[in-house]
């Protein structure tokens, strides 16, 4: 009983340890292997709540560890990765504030969402930190494969912008649908987010197959925060604008 209580927590902490782990290849420039165990943190973060929930052992003190945890595998180590990266060399302390910006904007997210009772069971408001330590990943595995394979293409100060702006996406309003549930059927809304994660996992293979590999997940990632943003201007205020049309014709 024991074991079935903690086995979720347990996952938990092995999520702190891959993000621990990140950090210490980070600074031994491991890049790769640093981005790929934040990577590995963000699977085990899918899990633990899922596998709590299952056993029927969700408690308080798993909610707040598994927040602590997200702080340093998706706010703190991304933060690192970018200022040994990109910005370490960057006058006065402007590397620093932009290497910051996931880690914290991503604690500004992480408190909200502790704090929001009422939060939409189907969506998260904002970027959620971890799909925000995917994206980043994705980047720099990305533009570190480009500088050994054609270095004159290679524009990593680039990424930077980009970086923050992902990071800002954490703490706005934008809509960002939560993972699904493993079975098709809890609705159809379920099933196709499910199909679509299937879809990308078998992208993933084949891109390995074909070498590829960080080019379907740079696609992939920057999708998932391009899709949010369409969605909140083209539908959300969309129907903002159907409702004040409303009003205005029964005026």
């Amino acid at each position: 009983m024991m074991f079935k209580t903690q086995f979720p927590n347990l996952i938990t902490l092995v999520n702190l340890f891959f993000g621990f782990l990140s950090i210490l290849n980070a600074y031994i420039s491991n890049y790769s292997l640093a981005c790929y165990f934040i990577l590995l943190a963000a699977v085990l973060d899918s899990l633990d709540g899922k596998i709590a929930r299952l056993f029927g052992v969700s408690t308080e003190f798993g909610k707040e560890l598994d927040s602590l945890s997200d702080l340093v595998s998706f706010c703190l180590a991304p933060s690192v990765l970018v200022y040994i990266l990109y910005s370490q060399n960057m006058p006065g302390i402007s590397g620093e504030l932009i290497a910051s910006a996931p880690l914290l904007l991503g604690v500004i997210r992480l408190a909200r969402y502790n704090i929001n009772e009422n939060e939409n069971t189907s969506y998260f408001e904002g970027l959620p930190t971890t799909f925000n330590a995917i994206f980043i990943c994705s980047l720099i595995l990305y533009i570190e494969n480009i500088k050994i394979i054609a270095p004159e293409y290679s524009q990593p100060r680039l990424l930077l912008p980009i970086i923050i702006s992902s990071s800002f996406l954490m703490v706005s309003k934008i809509e960002y649908p939560k993972f699904p549930l493993l079975n098709f059927h809890s609705g159809k809304t379920n099933s196709i987010r499910l199909l679509a994660i299937i879809l990308v996992l078998l992208s993933f293979l084949i891109g390995i197959l074909f070498n590829q590999e960080k080019s379907v997940f740079i696609i992939s990632s920057s999708g998932l925060l391009i899709a949010g943003i369409i969605n909140h201007i083209f539908i959300k205020e969309k129907v903002h604008i159907n409702f004040i049309r409303r009003i205005i014709k029964r005026n």
